[in-house]
């Protein structure tokens, strides 16, 4: 009983290591910020301005604008992303949906850790802007491909 309890513990943790493992490596083939708002077109995205306004984040609230744009920014690229759907077949690749549940779990920590601890709220905050810009990235590439 015993042994089963400790590998389905050590199971889980390997699970969650690979996972985050997965989701940085994805994120370290970095887009650029050209790439990401070529890949939504017209619509202003705050990315560029994400780093700026963390720096500048003092107090919970703070952060929570600098969360709130990035929310909205990701409502943007995903609007993007179903055009470019209905374009390709296929819908989303494996890493995009993988990013996306790195984003919602990155939203949980960020809730987590913005009462007592600023720096790991703001690092979360970072995560969740390289994976907004990846995915507008992404959307672009697709929607050049689609036209082409």
């Amino acid at each position: 009983m015993i042994t089963s309890i400790v590998i389905i513990i050590l199971s889980a943790a390997m699970f969650v290591y690979w996972f985050r493992y997965s989701c940085l490596l994805i994120l370290e083939a970095r887009w650029s910020e050209e790439e990401a708002r070529a890949g939504v077109g017209s619509q202003n995205l705050s990315l560029a301005q994400t780093e700026v306004e963390l720096a500048q984040a003092i107090t919970a609230v703070d952060l929570d604008r600098v969360r709130k744009s990035l929310d909205r920014d990701l409502q943007v690229v995903q609007a993007m992303a179903r055009n470019c759907g209905e374009l390709q077949v296929g819908g989303a690749s494996l890493e995009s949906r993988l990013l996306m549940i790195d984003y919602r779990m990155m939203q949980v920590w960020f809730a987590v850790t913005r009462p007592f601890a600023g720096p790991k709220a703001q690092n979360a905050i970072r995560e969740m802007s390289q994976i907004v810009a990846y995915l507008a990235a992404e959307s672009g590439a697709r929607l050049a491909a689609a036209e082409n």
